[in-house]
This record gives structure tokens, C-alpha cells and sequence, in this order.
């Protein structure tokens, strides 16, 4: 038999240990491991063990039941990737929440892992952003499901205004069996892979219009300019207000508002104060909508090329981290309402919300009935159970 080198010796042992750490985080016996691969128990041992002569469709086999490409038997221990590229939009409590993720991540991980900021002005359109994690530019991306609309057109149903009752009507969504067969499993074919476990990364406490002029009733948006992100529903939603959608990109839109390029900005109304929003628009319409739950999305690629531990580290981290984010958010808020109200003398008008609910369910069954929308879908959405009591945070 002849006598193996130093470099086989060490790719045999890297790849048995790998094949056992990929076991064992399984909670799978070597048995029962074997059986599946269709190999004997004492091969499987000397494979671990780094003692067998590597069998490249036998390792195949193995990579499929672990969900893992091939390369990663290979991989060194210093050559785990070390770092995940994610986003900052905008200052204030949503960069600390994702400073505080970055730090989670490191903690978690015991160093191996971190996590780089950047901004969405270095990464461009959300089409841009998606293409990019999809390709592995960027590894790890926050942000609301929208973003994702033509890969899963489902999402398209969580930008609309008023189409979930409340949190619980949202929640139920989020973790029902459609949202995993029409989104995440998309998502995944696509290269993209979830990690929220919670769903409880949420932007704020409500949707709000912010404008130059009270606007109290639907009605008054007839005939302003609204901006809207590019989403052919949105636009067809507020074409059925009587609005004039303005697609501006999310870098360019504080510059945008204060050129006065359109009249009407709904928003989220943890922005108002961090992005000077009322410097330019004084009146606030409180609009009570649900406020949107951001997806926490990695590269599929890069997150199975990391160890079973590091995936542990980078999903608790993630659960941790929504809560902290949010509640970061809710607790700057008064905050921020004060000092709106004492820098740029914003005026926040609390309206009946009854017109607003009743004219946004008319023009949402009117786009199903036009086929803009899926009406299937939205039976679906609508019938899903409210039966749980509150998001847990």
C-alpha cells in the first residue's frame, strides 16, 4: 500500500472530521448515517476517523443528506468565511440595532465570524441588492420583503396598505405553509435563504403620510404625487387613489423630498426624525398600518459553507438581535415625536381610520378582479387564523 503524503494525510483528516462535525450536528449515529449513504458502519468510521480511501461518490451521497456542497468536506478550519457583508438604511436606533447584531454575531460565534456594514448608497436599487447577494457580492441583507417581489410575487401583499388586520394577522402569514411555499422556498431556488426563526425584526410602530398640507381623508391625495419604491403594485394602488406615483430610489429619496419632487411621502414613522423628513413636510398622518417585519437574508451558498456551529451562532444572533432592534426603535420614538414637534413644528393628526381601511379594500379587490393581484392569494391572506394573542419579541 503506498505511503500517503503529508498534504492526503491532512485533506483525509479535514474531510473526516468534517463528515462527523456534520453528524453529529445532525443528531445522527453513525448507523443510521451509513444506512442513508448506503455504505457500512466501519467505512463510515474510517472516514471519520480520516482512515479510508476518499471515495468521491460516496461523498456525494453524504453531501446530499447534509445539504452541503461538496467543497465544504475540503475546507480548512481557517478558511471559514470570516466575514458577511450586510446593510445600514438609516441612522439613529436601526444602526444600533445592527451594530448590536454585528456584536451578537462576534459574541455567539466566539470571534469567528463578523459581520461589515454598508450603505445603501454604495449598493444601489433593491433589484441591485438582491442581484448581489444572490451572486455573493454582498453575503447577509436586512430588509423588508418587498425586495424580493420579483422572485416571489407573494411579497407584493405585504407593501400593500391595510391588507393585514393587525400583528397577529401578520405573524399568522409569516409562519403559515403558503408564506413557505410561495416565498422562502422561491427564495432558496434563487440562491437566497431566510434565517428569521421569529419574524420579530419589526420597522417601527405604524406606516405614516407625511405632506405639506393636512391630509385627513383619502380623497386628498387625489391628484398629488406620491413616492413609491419600484413595485407596479404600489403604483397601481395609489393610481386607484387618484394619486400620481413617483418611483424615486430609496438613496435618493430625503434629496428628492426636499427638491419637492413629489407631494405625498408615506413612511415609516421611526424615519421621520432620523432622516429630518418633517423639515420639508410638517403635517404627519398617523395611518396606523401594520408596521412591516424585515427579512434577514443570507447568500445560500456562503451560509453552507459555514460550520453547523457558525449557522447555530449566525440564527440565534439573528433571533436576539430582532428583538433588540425593534424594541431600540419603540423606545426612541417619543424621543423623536418631541423633537419633531420642537425643531420642525410637525403636527401629527390622528384621523378615523375606517375611510382610509374601507377606499384601501376597495381598490386592493378591485386589482384581484383586474387580475393585478392574485385574488387566490388574497383569499388566502384574508382567511389565514388570527388565533394567536401577540408577536412574541
Amino acid at each position: 500500500m503506498p505511503r500517503l503524503s503529508d498534504e492526503e494525510r491532512r485533506v483525509r483528516q479535514t474531510v473526516g472530521s468534517r463528515i462527523r462535525e456534520l453528524r453529529k450536528s445532525m443528531g445522527l449515529t453513525t448507523t443510521t448515517l451509513a444506512g442513508k449513504a448506503g455504505i457500512s458502519q466501519s467505512q463510515l468510521s474510517k472516514l471519520e476517523n480520516g482512515k479510508a480511501t476518499i471515495s468521491i461518490p460516496t461523498l456525494t451521497k453524504l453531501c446530499l443528506i447534509f445539504d452541503r456542497p461538496l467543497s465544504y468536506l475540503f475546507q480548512k478550519d481557517e478558511e471559514v468565511p470570516r466575514v458577511l457583508g450586510t446593510m445600514t438604511t438609516v441612522p439613529g436606533p436601526e444602526n444600533r440595532g445592527l451594530a448590536w447584531f454585528a456584536k451578537e454575531v462576534k459574541r455567539r460565534s466566539h470571534g469567528r465570524m463578523s459581520l461589515i456594514s454598508l450603505w445603501a448608497t454604495v449598493l444601489g436599487s433593491a433589484p441591485e441588492q438582491v442581484r448581489m447577494l444572490q451572486e455573493g457580492i454582498i453575503d447577509l441583507f436586512i430588509e423588508e420583503l418587498i425586495f424580493y417581489q420579483h422572485i416571489a410575487p407573494t411579497v407584493n401583499f405585504v407593501s400593500l396598505p391595510y391588507v393585514f388586520a393587525n400583528d397577529v394577522h401578520l405573524l399568522a402569514f409569516l409562519e403559515s405553509t403558503f408564506f413557505e411555499e410561495t416565498v422562502r422556498r422561491p427564495l432558496m431556488e434563487e440562491g437566497i435563504r431566510i434565517l428569521n426563526r421569529r419574524w420579530n425584526w419589526r420597522r417601527g410602530l405604524e406606516r405614516v403620510l407625511v405632506s405639506k398640507q393636512p391630509v385627513t381623508r383619502p380623497e386628498e391625495v387625489k391628484g398629488k404625487r406620491v413616492r413609491i419604491f419600484d413595485s407596479p403594485a404600489l403604483a397601481r394602488f395609489w393610481e386607484g387613489f387618484g394619486a400620481h406615483p413617483v418611483v424615486v430610489h430609496w438613496p435618493r429619496v430625503k434629496e428628492a423630498w426636499a427638491k419637492g419632487e413629489f407631494d405625498l411621502l408615506p413612511t415609516h414613522r421611526s424615519h421621520l426624525y432620523p432622516l429630518g423628513f418633517c423639515r420639508h413636510g410638517h403635517y404627519v398622518t398617523r395611518l396606523g398600518d401594520v408596521p412591516p417585519a424585515l427579512a434577514v437574508t443570507v447568500n445560500a451558498k456562503k451560509y453552507l459553507s459555514l460550520p453547523p456551529d457558525i449557522q447555530d451562532a449566525l440564527e440565534e444572533a439573528c433571533d436576539a438581535a430582532g428583538t433588540f432592534f425593534t424594541q431600540e426603535i419603540q423606545r426612541s420614538e417619543p424621543v423623536h415625536e418631541s423633537k419633531n414637534l420642537s425643531k420642525y413644528g410637525a403636527v401629527y393628526l390622528k384621523v378615523d381610520l375606517s375611510p382610509w381601511r374601507q377606499a384601501s379594500s376597495k381598490v386592493v379587490k378591485d386589482m384581484a378582479k383586474s387580475g393585478e393581484i392574485d385574488r387566490e392569494t388574497l383569499k388566502i391572506i384574508q382567511h389565514l387564523t388570527q388565533t394567536k394573542k401577540d408577536i412574541t419579541l
